[in-house]
Parts: C-alpha cells; sequence; structure tokens
C-alpha cells in the first residue's frame, strides 16, 4: 500500500464523524460485551492508521530535509520560524565553575463549604558544578531545602475558578519573588531554569472581571518585569523547561512554511500525496520533534507567546511594552535517548539579531545537555527535578497541616463541614 493510499483510506472527515456517532448514539450506551468486542478494535485500528500517516508525515519530512529551506521567509516580522533548518546537532558543554539554579513551587488546598484553605510552598535549589557530573548543592531561602511554606484561607464567597486562579497567581508569585531576592542577594549565577514557560500565562487574567484577581495579576507581571531586568543586569540566562505540552504551534508553522513552498508533484511530491494540511491536525510539537530529533538535536527557534504583541497592538494596557520590551523564542531539545524533546524557551531584547537568537539557543542546548542526559528514559534537568522534589508535597506533610489547622478550631467549638461530594457515607 502506498502512502498516498493511506491517506486516501483514512477519511479525516469521517473518522471525527465515526468518533461522534460511536460517543453519541441513541439514547442508550453499549454493553462490556460490546466495547471489548468492536468498539475497542476499532479505535485501535484507527489508531494503527493514523500513525502510519504520522510515520510517512516524519519520513516525508526528512527526505526532503534540504528542500524545505525557509531563508526566503524569516526576514519577515510575522513569520515566526527564525532559522533556515528545522533540526540541527548540538554538542555538550564543560560546564566546570557554572551556576545553575532551579525554582519550584506546589500548592494544596480544601474547599470547605463556607472557607477555603490553601498550604503554598517554594524552593530554590542551585548547582555549582565542580565538575560535568559533580556539583555542590545549595537552597534557597530554606538550607535543607523543604521548609517555606505559606499559609491562605479564602472568607469570601467565590465560585471555584476564581479560587483557582488566585492560588495559581501567588503560586506564581512566590516562585517568582523567590528568585529576585536569591538574584539581588547572589549575582553569580549563571543559569536560571523555570519549570514551565517564562512568560506569564494565560494572558486573559489581565482582564478579570474579579478586581482581586487582576490586581494579584497586575503584581506578578511587574515581578516577572523585575526577573527580566534582574537577569539582564547580571548576565544570567533565563529559562523555561517545559516537561509536557500539547501545543502545535511549531507543526503548524511547519504545515504553513510548506504550503508557502508551493509543493507541486514535481516537488515536494511526498507533503501533497499524504494530505499533509490534514495530518497537523493530528499531531503535537511534542510527538512530532520526537520523531524528528535524535539525541542532542534541537529544532530551530521560532517566536512564542505572541499573546503579548496582541494586547500591545490593542492598547489597552499601555504599560505592557515596558514591562516586556523582549522577543520570546522556544526550541525543542531531545536530551535523552528513549525520552520525549523538552521545550525550551527563552528571551532576548527587541534590538537583536536573529544570529544572536540563535547563538543563544546553542549555547542554552549546550549547558542543559550534559545535566539532562544522565539516564536515558528521563531527560529533564537535574535542577530542575531536584526543585521539583522538595517542593512537592508529602502526605504526611498535608496530614499534619490541615489536621493541627481543624484541631485548632475545634478547640474554639467550630467544626468544618467538607463540602458533600468528599464526605459521602457510602
Amino acid at each position: 500500500m502506498t502512502i498516498r493510499d493511506y491517506a486516501f483510506k483514512l477519511n479525516y472527515n469521517n473518522l471525527k464523524q465515526n468518533n461522534q456517532e460511536r460517543t453519541f448514539v441513541g439514547n442508550l450506551g453499549l454493553t462490556k460485551e460490546q466495547i471489548l468486542l468492536k468498539d475497542l478494535k476499532v479505535i485501535a485500528d484507527e489508531y494503527l492508521e493514523l500513525e502510519k500517516i504520522k510515520r510517512a508525515f516524519t519520513r516525508a519530512i526528512l527526505k526532503n530535509y534540504k528542500d524545505l529551506d525557509f531563508s526566503r521567509f524569516t526576514k519577515f516580522p510575522r513569520y515566526y520560524i527564525k532559522e533556515n533548518y528545522i533540526k540541527k546537532r548540538v554538542s555538550s558543554a564543560n560546564i566546570r565553575g557554572l551556576n545553575v539554579v532551579s525554582v519550584d513551587g506546589s500548592s494544596i488546598s480544601k474547599k470547605f463549604m463556607d472557607v477555603d484553605f490553601s498550604f503554598l510552598k517554594a524552593i530554590a535549589v542551585q548547582y555549582y558544578f565542580k565538575e560535568n557530573h559533580i556539583a555542590r548543592i545549595k537552597y534557597f531561602p530554606d538550607l535543607n531545602g523543604f521548609n517555606n511554606y505559606f499559609v491562605q484561607a479564602n472568607f469570601i464567597n467565590r465560585d471555584e475558578n476564581s479560587i483557582d486562579a488566585k492560588i495559581s497567581l501567588d503560586m506564581n508569585y512566590i516562585e517568582i519573588n523567590l528568585l529576585n531576592d536569591m538574584i539581588e542577594r547572589n549575582s553569580s549565577i549563571d543559569l536560571i531554569i523555570l519549570d514551565g514557560s517564562i512568560v506569564i500565562m494565560p494572558i486573559n487574567l489581565l482582564f478579570s472581571k474579579d478586581p482581586e484577581i487582576s490586581k494579584k495579576y497586575d503584581t506578578l507581571l511587574k515581578a516577572y518585569q523585575r526577573l527580566y531586568s534582574n537577569c539582564k543586569e547580571h548576565g544570567i540566562i533565563l529559562i523555561g523547561s517545559i516537561k509536557d505540552t500539547r501545543t502545535s504551534a511549531l507543526t503548524n508553522l511547519l504545515c504553513d512554511s510548506i504550503q508557502l513552498l508551493k509543493p507541486t508533484y514535481s516537488k515536494l511530491s511526498d507533503f501533497i500525496k499524504l494530505n499533509y494540511r490534514e495530518v497537523v491536525k493530528y499531531l503535537s510539537d511534542i510527538s512530532l520533534f520526537n520523531r524528528l530529533l535524535i539525541k542532542s538535536e534541537r529544532s530551530c527557534i521560532f517566536n512564542c507567546k505572541t499573546e503579548i504583541d496582541k494586547i500591545r497592538d490593542t492598547g489597552i494596557k499601555k504599560e505592557i511594552p515596558y514591562y516586556f520590551p523582549l522577543s520570546f523564542y522556544a526550541f525543542y531539545l531531545k536530551t535523552a535517548k528513549y525520552d520525549t524533546p523538552c521545550r525550551i524557551e527563552f528571551f532576548m531584547d527587541e534590538k537583536h539579531s536573529i544570529e544572536n537568537a540563535s547563538k543563544k539557543a546553542d549555547l542554552i542546548s549546550s549547558i542543559i545537555l550534559p545535566i539532562s542526559s544522565l539516564n536515558d528514559n528521563y531527560g529533564l534537568p537535574i535542577p530542575q527535578i531536584e526543585a521539583h522534589k522538595r517542593a512537592v508535597f508529602k502526605k504526611n506533610e498535608i496530614d499534619i497541616l490541615f489536621n493541627n489547622l481543624i484541631r485548632n478550631l475545634h478547640l474554639n467549638g467550630i467544626s468544618l463541614l467538607e463540602k458533600r461530594r468528599n464526605r459521602r457515607p457510602f
């Protein structure tokens, strides 16, 4: 069966329709036997067909690698891929003498009928590398890397989404503020790894109907601006390392770029046969570049977080350009043989050259590789893993904190009533 046959056999529109029909046919569901004997097999067969097409798309990219030259487009401001190649090989640096910091936080909350309580914790970890795989580890602000807690109570009657947004903003602010304090006390840091994006999201919270959330968001924007300024002043590289993401931003940019190259049956015909514009709907960036990259390779860099540009253009928040006179980039880096690539984000001054952005991506990759490739199955930077281990709440911590709170209330004759879904008698 040819590649074209694959695309022909699998009708994408019918696939969507079949999924809906399988889920919503009639008023009754299916028996367990029907699911086991028919539907699960059908779904597995559909997925296998999709997998064949994804592999064919990957082969088409690798086969036509040299013809996928985007150099004529990269100079345009609204063309977001900023390198001529899809991927490149990078080398590991000797990181002896480097100070690498990572920060992470976690939160736990319990929601009762009349009040909500939440505990938050954030820890920064600093690795001073004596050799590539030998480091001295310090923690901030707690020397042991365990005790940096915050407690909050919400007494105002709010919907759950607002409460969750407030906790998320507070957690984010604690982490960023912790980094700012650490930098201002110790300017010898070379690289900072944020667990997640380096740009605050989602931007729509800036216009929340809840004035407290909108105010917190604006305060957080200023904390980020302070972090960017501190990093620029002290020559610190700030990156965001994102473990898992379902975004398909670069995949869609790649698809648009292929379309700009005007593939025909005499040029890039493999993409025409595949109906590539439909194939990409089933691929995330991680999924695609896990197939394209081998260990020690990175993708091209591309502009990310363009939502900030949209807000700049509206003029609604005129101070945002002063918060972020920067350009944000991302790329995917394969650090371990059997793990998926990491999404890495970084920023540049607005008045920069693309060549410098490309060199910075290479530099970041060369530092991240030796501290992320010790395990073939898990490719996150070691400082990021350590920060997460220290920050995450353990069950015994949760029990101690909440039991102590409830005991203090009981001493004064107050009992908290949990929500009905958490106190079922059966």
